[in-house]
Formats: structure tokens, sequence, C-alpha cells
């Protein structure tokens, strides 16, 4: 329709009329652009609140995570510091069987949190790190999964910790006691006697003893978790921030 205007204009030498039709062009054309812009710049926000919102989905799973990580160390260290009082004290034995029974089963192992970085992996996967607005936000947010990825190179030491106790401990307690101490219901009720049956069983293992204050500390696992634990929720503050959404709720607080 413009074209044919244009080319009967042209054929009068109506150049008058050529340059408004050429100029209702350009801004047909601009308009289009504009439009076609505004409608990337929709999609391209409302898929950065949709990797928002995940992430910070995700960050909420792994301060749970990393919360009960914490905690777990803070026990394992109390058990272990149990055990090793109860080599020179038997005493603390008879006082609280269970206790005991329940830490041999327990003190050696670990619990290392998931950090779920899900979301971000496909947005990066995906190139799509360019939407986000806040760069110092997303800067952030690659130094913190980068350093979680750099973290899990130093799992193993924990494994190999947690191997060697189990092979340590093998025999100490007996194939019954197993049976009484379910490792997810905690403390279990046993006698005196079976319990320092299996206290001499572990006085006759100098090699489990010697172990004992290599899994009992756990001033680097504990140090490692806060760490991430503080920086997951200020990045999730800082995320819900730019969603315009509520502060962020208050986290179990964990014993310094």
């Amino acid at each position: 329709m413009i074209l044919r205007r244009i080319t009967e204009h042209v054929k009068t030498q109506n150049w008058f009329a050529v340059g408004l039709d050429f100029v209702i062009v350009v801004v047909g054309i601009l308009i289009a652009f504009q439009i076609t812009e505004w409608n990337e710049d929709r999609r391209e926000r409302a898929l950065e609140r949709d990797y928002l919102e995940r992430i910070a989905t995700e960050l909420d799973q792994s301060i749970v995570a990393m919360e009960d990580s914490i905690v777990t160390a803070q026990e394992r260290e109390e058990l272990g510091r149990f055990l090793m009082k109860s080599v020179q004290e038997p005493d603390v034995v008879r006082a609280e069987p269970g206790r005991f029974i329940f830490a041999v089963l327990t003190d050696g192992y670990t619990y290392s949190p998931e950090i779920r970085s899900h979301t971000f992996e496909e947005i990066k996967s995906a190139g799509d790190l360019g939407i986000f607005r806040d760069k110092v936000l997303l800067v952030d947010l690659t130094e913190f999964y980068t350093r979680v990825q750099g973290d899990a190179q130093w799992d193993y030491i924990r494994e190999v910790r947690q191997t060697e106790y189990i092979k340590r401990s093998a025999g100490i307690l007996s194939y019954d006691l197993l049976k009484q101490t379910p490792y997810a219901e905690g403390v279990p009720d046993v006698s005196v006697e079976d319990a320092m049956a299996a206290y001499a069983r572990m006085l006759e293992r100098p090699s489990f003893i010697e172990w004992l204050p290599t899994v009992t500390d756990r001033y680097d696992d504990i140090r490692a978790y806060r760490r991430r634990l503080d920086a997951a929720q200020e990045l999730r503050a800082r995320i819900l921030t730019a969603l315009g959404e509520a502060a962020p709720v208050a986290y179990t607080k964990v014993a310094p």
C-alpha cells in the first residue's frame, strides 16, 4: 500500500508526499522495533524473576541443610569428647550407657550439606546470565557457587575419616547392640552390663582410641559450614529485596 503510494507520488513528482510517506514508513519501523524491544524486555524481566525466585527457594533448602550440618557436627564433637573422657573414666559409661553406645555408633559420621545450584547451572547453560540487571548480585552468586564447588574437593578428607572410623570401630558393638541402636532414633535404652561389655572391647582397640581425636575435631567443618551459611543468608535477603518481597524470616540460631 505504502510502496504503491510512493511510486505514484514519484511519477507525479509530488516530493512532499514522497517525504511524508517515507517518514511514515520510518516511524512505523521504529515503533515496530520499540514494541519488539518492549516485549523482549518484558520477557527477560519475567524470566529474571522466575530465576531469582527459584534460586531463593534453593537457597532456603541449602540454608536448612547447612544449619542441620552445623548442629550435627557440634553433636558429634560432644559425643567424641564423651568417648575420649570415658577412656579414663569408666563411670561416665555406667552413668549414661545408652549415650556411650550411641557415641560409638555415630561419632565418626559426618553430614555434608547439599548446596543446591540447579537453577544457576541452568542459567549458565542457557546463556541467560546477561538478563540479570543487578550485576553485583550476579558476581556474588557466581562467587558463592564457585566456592561451594571448590570446597567440595575437601569432602574426600571427611570420607576417609569416616571410612577409617568404621573400620576401627568394627566389632566394638555386638550384633544385638546394633539392632537396639537404630541410627535415626537417637540414644538407645541399653543396660549398663551391655554398655560395659562394649566398653571393654573398646579398650582392647588402641587403634580406635587413637583415632578419636581425629574424628572429634570438627572445627574446620563447622567454620566452613558457617561461612557458607552466612553467604547464603545474605544472598537470599538480597534476592528477596530485588523481588520486592518481605524481609527474610528468622532462621534457627546456631550456637557459636
